[in-house]
Parts: structure tokens; C-alpha cells; sequence
């Protein structure tokens, strides 16, 4: 397998960045789509596979109309949401009726808008299958973690059971309302991930996954023991924070012969406590990263090894959740020490991370594919419609 390239550098996108900056906030954010497409354009031209590029064809006359109309919708809101409370919950239902139409129809444009080796990529999910995959298997998700609280209010509202039963019969039902969510989580993760990566195409040719739920299960089983751990972590060292600060207290006896113990003691007291709660803040915060980045690698991994194109070419992920955390903890640090200026370098270093942890099987015959879907290529000259610019994706 060989793994993709990626040859952007943060003092080169620098450039773009602050240009995009500057130009959004002087055309009151009216540049927006045209400093998006310079992104774009940017990170795909710079992402290779053996010699061959990515690039990205959209235009920002092409982004503009959707953006507009994402700002009149956001200005609906607000004012409707100042004027009146109630009619604002209702007009966030109704976006939400939407979202999967937009997710349908900006996947579809910018997988057209994206080429490898000069042939386009395209999508042929439906709007039905989104509305399944991003409306239904998420309401049931949610339906099911509420149900068990639920049935519990209902059954303490109940005079026909006894006390101690409704306890007993609440907490069965929270259970099996929690058990019934965590299989519907993963179950909404896998139509998700069938509904994208069975729509894709490139060219002629057809991706396809065969991800299940069950993989899903095992991966959110392994994140939950991660985070139990990361638990019992911050338990014993807060449980070993609270004994050297009663062990540095204790130096008053041991100062007793100098001139002032008690203001020794204190401040040895107060460094301990100082350096401790510190290593503490610094471990919890790494913790944290490391259990997204753990959830979010092990799905990555999962998903490019179940996927291929016309069944013949491969992918897979190398990209370890230590490597992952250690990228976004320390890009939070550049990005909050340079008041912001970081941004640059900390999206490189990450789309580095991403890129050059994705291979592709190119052994057997993968240039002869790509020049076949290169002259069997019609879509260069497809007619593409109009579509929002939402950015949406599977986790890979």
C-alpha cells in the first residue's frame, strides 16, 4: 500500500489564511466563499498519491447564493427568536427538517467539485436514504435514551405499584433505555457510513463498505473502558494531590528551629498544591484528547478497512490515537499562545496527520485504473446544480 502525500506548509498557507482574513471582514464576511474555495483549492492541490493530485473546481460565484441564503436563514432566527421565544423553536424544527436535504445536496456538490488525476468524484445517495440516515436512526436514537427515564417518571407517578417496586422497576427500565440507545448509536453510525461511502464514486468506478453495527458496538465499548480509566487516573491522583499537601503542612514541626516555620510550610505547601493541580489540569486535558482521538481513529481505521473501489483497490488508516492527541492537544497550545495566528500551521500539521496516515492499495494495476476512468471521464463537462455549502462527513 502506498500512503497519500501532503506537501502544504503553514508559512506557504499563512499567506492564503490572513489574505482570506482580511478580505472576509473588509466585504462584511461577503468573501467568505471565495476565501473557502482558496482553502480548498489549497489543501486538495497539495494531497498526492504517486505523483497524482487532488483539486477542487467549485468557484466561490458557485458557494455565494447558498451563503447567502445560510445568512438569511441565521438572521430569521435571531430576530425571530428576539421577537418571539416560542415561534423561534418552531422555525429550529424545521431547519432540522432540512438538515438532511442539505447534507444530501452538499455532498453531492462537492464530491463533483473534487478530482483525482484530472477525474471526477460524484455522489448517488438519494435524498430519501439522507433523510433515513440523518433524521429517522437519530430520533430513534434519542427516543430510545429518553424512553427509560421516562417509563421511570411514569411508574413513580403510578399509584397501583409499591415504593421500593417503582425504584426497582425505574432503574430496570433506565437500563434497558441506555443499553437500547448505545445499539441504535451504533446502529445510526453504520447507515451513516453505508449511505455515504456506497453513494460515492470516482468516475465510473464504485466505492463500497461493508462496515456493521457490531464493529461500531466494540469501538464505543473500548472508548467507555478508555474514559473509566481515565476516571480512576483522576481519582488516585487527586487522592495522592490531597496527601503531599498534608505531608508539606507537616513541615511547621519540621521548621520548628527557623526564624518562620509557618510561612515556609505555607508557601511549600502552596507549591505542591501549585505543581500537582497543574500536572493534574495538563493530564485530564491530554485524557480528554486522547479519548476522542482513540474513538475517532478506531472508526477511521474501521471504516478505510472495510472500504474499496470496484472491490479491487483498498484503504487503510495508520493513524495511532497517541499521534492523533499529542496533534490536537498541541495544536490547542500554538493556537491559543499565538493568540490565534497559529491557525495556519495547526490545520497543516493536522491535515498532515490525516493524509499521510491514509493508504491505498496501488499493487496491482492502479495506474492502468486510473487512465481508464480518465478516458472513460464524462462528468468534466457535467452540468451541476445549485447546492448549499454544508460541510458534512462520515469521520474519516
Amino acid at each position: 500500500m502506498r500512503a497519500l502525500e501532503f506537501n502544504g506548509r503553514g508559512s506557504e498557507y499563512f499567506r492564503i489564511w490572513i489574505v482570506n482574513i482580511l478580505l472576509t471582514i473588509v466585504t462584511l464576511t461577503l468573501y467568505y466563499p471565495w476565501a473557502k474555495v482558496r482553502t480548498l483549492r489549497y489543501f486538495h492541490g497539495n494531497t498526492a498519491l504517486r505523483g497524482r493530485s487532488f483539486d477542487y473546481h467549485a468557484t466561490g460565484k458557485q458557494l455565494l447564493p447558498g451563503y447567502l441564503i445560510s445568512l438569511v436563514l441565521l438572521a430569521t432566527f435571531v430576530g425571530v427568536q428576539t421577537v418571539f421565544p416560542i415561534a423561534g423553536l418552531a422555525l429550529v424544527a424545521v431547519l432540522a427538517l432540512a438538515v438532511p436535504w442539505l447534507i444530501w445536496k452538499s455532498v453531492m456538490f462537492n464530491l463533483r467539485m473534487t478530482s483525482f488525476s484530472a477525474v471526477r468524484f460524484g455522489f448517488e445517495g438519494t435524498a430519501s436514504g439522507a433523510y433515513k440516515s440523518y433524521l429517522l436512526w437519530p430520533l430513534m436514537m434519542v427516543a430510545g435514551f429518553l424512553a427509560g427515564p421516562a417509563v421511570g417518571v411514569a411508574l413513580s407517578a403510578a399509584d397501583a405499584v409499591d415504593g421500593p417496586m417503582v425504584g426497582l422497576l425505574a432503574g430496570v427500565a433506565a437500563i434497558v433505555g441506555y443499553l437500547l440507545a448505545f445499539f441504535l448509536y451504533a446502529k445510526v453510525k453504520e447507515r451513516q457510513t453505508h449511505y455515504l461511502i456506497d453513494g460515492y464514486r470516482y468516475g465510473q468506478g464504485r466505492f463500497a463498505t461493508n462496515v456493521r453495527t457490531g464493529g461500531f458496538i466494540k469501538i464505543l465499548l473500548k472508548t467507555i473502558g478508555l474514559a473509566l480509566l481515565l476516571l480512576l487516573a483522576t481519582l488516585i491522583l487527586i487522592a495522592g494531590a490531597t496527601f503531599l499537601t498534608g505531608a508539606a503542612s507537616g513541615l511547621m514541626e519540621l521548621a520548628g528551629s527557623l526564624d518562620d516555620p509557618e510561612a515556609l510550610a505555607e508557601a511549600l505547601g502552596g507549591g505542591v498544591v501549585v505543581v500537582v493541580v497543574g500536572a493534574l489540569y495538563v493530564g485530564l486535558l491530554f485524557g480528554v484528547f486522547l479519548i476522542a482521538a482513540y474513538a475517532y481513529t478506531r472508526q477511521r481505521h474501521y471504516i478505510l478497512g472495510n472500504s474499496t473501489l470496484d472491490s479491487s483497490i483498498s484503504f487503510a488508516s495508520t493513524l495511532s490515537a497517541r499521534r492523533f492527541a499529542w496533534v490536537l492537544l498541541t495544536n490547542l497550545l500554538l493556537v491559543v499562545v499565538t493568540l490565534g495566528l497559529g491557525v495556519p500551521w495547526a490545520r497543516t500539521r493536522l491535515a498532515r496527520a490525516l493524509v499521510e496516515n491514509t493508504k491505498v492499495d496501488t499493487t496491482i494495476g492502479f495506474d492502468n485504473y486510473v487512465t481508464r476512468q480518465t478516458n472513460q471521464q464524462s462528468g468534466l463537462a457535467e452540468q451541476i446544480g445549485d447546492a448549499f455549502d454544508v460541510d458534512v462527513g462520515v469521520g474519516f
